[in-house]
């Protein structure tokens, strides 16, 4: 496994505090939980470079990770936890709208979704928004390391048909056992070119 350069950023409640230079950026995006935090950690293997808790929903903010000093991976805060109430619905979406659709060094989108889960409303419309905003989508299947084979190759069908995204763009992924992290590493490449 490839050792990568990275460092934080910034971290921005709004547009001001978004970082300067034109490094091309990808914003990893999910319910809570999905693994987001997790995922940036294994493809940049670091331990505790992207904070990732126990409690989901610990991501409030955007957090800007330079990589490699020619990517920048921005964590979304995760959204549709159950304890979440509509003020913070709205505070989501009063951050990322904003990111989606004025920073132009934004080059595409990594749905980080849980392989054993069906994508809901949220995953849909953030796909829709990626798509709206014309990036390049991934959708990042995570903890697939506990489902058997034929579970993974049924759900991989059953995710793409729900997110209207073709199989292709889908990347089964474990970031405890570092599977997939290449293939993720090489959609962002082409997403960057």
């Amino acid at each position: 496994m490839q050792y990568h350069e990275a460092k934080l950023l910034a971290t921005a409640a709004d547009s001001s505090q978004w970082p300067k230079g034109g490094l091309p950026e990808i914003i990893f995006a999910g319910r809570s939980n999905a693994g987001k935090s997790s995922l940036i950690n294994a493809l940049t293997n670091r331990k505790n470079l992207a904070y990732s808790g126990k409690t989901p929903g610990k991501t409030r903010l955007l957090n800007f990770f330079e990589v490699d000093g020619r990517v920048v991976f921005t964590d979304a805060p995760g959204y549709g936890y159950a304890n979440r109430d509509s003020a913070s619905a709205l505070m989501f979406e009063k951050l990322i709208d904003p990111y989606f659709h004025h920073r132009e060094q934004l080059k595409g989108l990594v749905l980080v979704a849980d392989s054993r889960r069906k994508p809901n409303e949220d995953d849909i419309t953030m796909v829709e928004f990626g798509r709206h905003a014309k990036l390049s989508v991934i959708v990042a299947c995570t903890k697939a390391d506990k489902l058997s084979r034929s579970q993974l190759l049924q759900n991989m069908k059953m995710i793409a048909a729900a997110l209207g995204v073709n199989e292709n763009s889908l990347v089964p992924c474990s970031s405890l056992k570092k599977q997939g992290i290449e293939q993720v590493w090489e959609k962002i490449d082409n997403m960057i070119k």
